[in-house]
């Protein structure tokens, strides 16, 4: 390792990079509470899934996704494929089980998607990804299936061209129609059960009357359906209530339970929401993954959810995923459970991020759950 990066990425750096509030509590304050958690040194992943960001760029400007932030926000780039593969060599005796090839970008825009997909399947781990699939030309979609990819979920934000277009500015609505029409042909004529499809809709002002023509449409062609209202992608956007009394927040169970999120770059955030890498943990390119997960910056974070010290990260503590919002998810033919425990999910696997268990295997839509090894083991 080269000495910059060493620097960058040591936990005092990470500390002070402006990420923790040291005003209220200082960092001696903050390294006693987390002693007395008395963490025992973790040796494997939280979390059997590992999400890596294989790209940050992409070709759309939907009014929903905070795009415009993130353009000055942090670096952009494509993860090498010598840094992937030995990742993913690295995470397999850890316990991972799944990989989720997508991040703040579209995947279709990284030219080794499909090897990438390949060499997780390869490796016995079940693979999912999320696209808008303006990108996926037949070509990319027969490679997709004969990869091994075991799930793809498509953000379809409307139903007629007049809507899809407003929303998801950049992109053609017929085109991605024919797409996925066109992936699905593939499929059958693979023969081939995977990669399931779930297509999944937001309802804002410019597409609400969509609503029942989405489900109409996707309903009986799709694996699976969900449609919801949409989040705050923390601090980007501005759907969600997010600032509340204390009291009424409660973790969200990321940092505690959670998937590895690791972007192109290395750099390891708490998650998803995270779209301008605000909280970085560590570099799981430029150290070892269990050095992160054991790293002060990443037992800091989760001792604050712990104890509800949200404060100590701003980013955390205006999260709109801290609050209740059970009335987010309008509907899904994934599962049988109720809102209040749907929310709680995570969406790519389906762990309860909360309370750190797998869902009930009688919960998942038949038609769904078929062929997908994550759910059936």
């Amino acid at each position: 390792m080269s000495e910059p990066n060493q620097n960058r990425y040591s936990q005092e750096n990470l500390l002070y990079d402006g990420s923790v509030d040291f005003s209220v509590h200082t960092r001696e304050e903050v390294r006693a509470f987390v002693e007395e958690e008395n963490d025992p040194v973790l040796d494997r992943l939280q979390h059997t899934e590992v999400r890596y960001e294989t790209t940050d760029h992409c070709n759309a400007t939907c009014i929903m996704c905070p795009r415009d932030l993130h353009e000055d926000g942090r670096p952009h780039g494509v993860m090498g494929m010598t840094e992937y593969t030995r990742s993913i060599d690295e995470i397999i005796p850890l316990g991972a089980r799944r990989v989720v090839l997508t991040g703040f970008g579209e995947p279709l825009m990284d030219s080794t998607l499909v090897e990438k997909a390949a060499y997780a399947h390869q490796h016995g781990l079940n693979t999912y990804m999320i696209s808008n699939a303006s990108l996926l030309d037949e070509r990319r979609a027969r490679g997709l299936i004969e990869a091994g990819l075991d799930e793809l979920r498509v953000s379809v934000y409307g139903t007629r061209p007049e809507t899809y277009n407003a929303v998801m500015q950049g992109l053609d609505f017929h085109k991605t129609i024919a797409n996925l029409t066109r992936f699905l042909e593939l499929r059958e004529e693979l023969k081939s059960k995977t990669p399931k499809l779930q297509v999944s809709y937001l309802v804002l002002e410019e597409n609400k009357d969509d609503v029942g023509p989405f489900r109409e449409y996707w309903e009986p062609r799709a694996d699976a359906i969900e449609i919801w209202k949409p989040h705050n992608w923390g601090d980007g956007r501005d759907y969600r209530e997010r600032h509340s009394s204390p009291e009424m927040k409660t973790t969200c169970g990321r940092p505690e339970n959670g998937p590895l999120q690791i972007q192109w770059n290395g750099e390891v955030i708490p998650c998803c929401y995270d779209y301008n890498n605000q909280i970085i943990l560590g570099n799981a390119f430029e150290s070892s993954v269990l050095d992160v997960l054991n790293g002060e910056k990443y037992r800091t974070l989760r001792m604050a959810h712990r104890r509800k010290r949200f404060g100590l990260f701003h980013f955390c503590n205006g999260c709109d995923q801290l609050l209740p919002h059970a009335d987010s998810l309008l509907y899904t033919n994934r599962h049988n459970l109720p809102a209040e425990e749907a929310v709680k999910l995570s969406n790519t696997d389906l762990f309860d991020l909360v309370e750190a268990k797998d869902i009930d295997s009688n919960s998942v839509n038949v038609k769904y759950a078929d062929g997908l090894n994550a759910l059936q083991d």
